[in-house]
């Protein structure tokens, strides 16, 4: 006895299968590539644009050398002094140890001078300041624009011989400091900031 499938009802059923609408061709949507490359939605400092980025002179090595020199002088007279003072150990141990950090310090003054000024950029946008400095730490500080409370251009004996000046910029929290300007590029740029942070400046 053969069974025989009902009427109307197939023997299997076909299968079935979802329409996918075309999608056209043509450039992808700025909107979605924006969003896809930052999605964060965070923009970029005025930093990361090499072509902002402005470099001291190199003028400026030799006058960190003679700054540092004149620092290091009072801390080895220092030094001198105690060894023939104090009367620790044996005189050579005193004297060997006063050669090391004489040494040590002119051994600085030849190179990390070099590495610092490799190291430093400035860049201004109207609403940021972006710096990068350091030696040994690297560091990158940004200052919102209306943050900035003062500022001041500072030259001293050294600096005057190199035509340099220092630029100080002042927040609530923190106090900036710019070594190595030329002393028109630290007027321009003191004024610059102070127009876009609508502060006067102290020159």
């Amino acid at each position: 006895m053969t069974s025989r499938p009902a009427p109307g009802v197939p023997d299997e059923a076909p299968p079935k299968t979802a329409a996918v609408p075309a999608t056209p061709a043509g450039p992808p949507d700025p909107d979605t590539s924006a969003a896809n490359a930052d999605p964060d939605g965070m923009q970029p400092l005025i930093g990361d644009t090499v072509g902002e980025r402005h470099r001291l002179s190199r003028r400026v090595i030799a006058y960190w050398r003679w700054r540092w020199l004149i620092s290091l002088i009072p801390t080895l007279l220092l030094f001198a002094a105690l060894a023939i003072v104090i009367p620790w150990g044996e005189w050579w141990m005193r004297w060997s140890l006063f050669t090391v950090l004489a040494v040590v310090g002119i051994a600085a003054l030849v190179v990390l001078p070099p590495i610092r000024f490799r190291v430093f950029w400035y860049a201004i946008s109207p609403t940021e300041i972006d710096i990068q400095h350091g030696i040994v730490f690297i560091k990158r500080s940004v200052i919102p624009m209306h943050r900035v409370q003062s500022l001041r251009v500072e030259r001293g004996p050294i600096a005057d011989h190199y035509r340099m000046a220092t630029l100080r910029i002042s927040t609530a929290a923190d106090t900036l400091s710019v070594s190595g300007l030329g002393r028109p590029e630290a007027d321009a740029v003191c004024t610059r900031i102070a127009e876009l942070a609508d502060v006067a400046d102290d020159v």
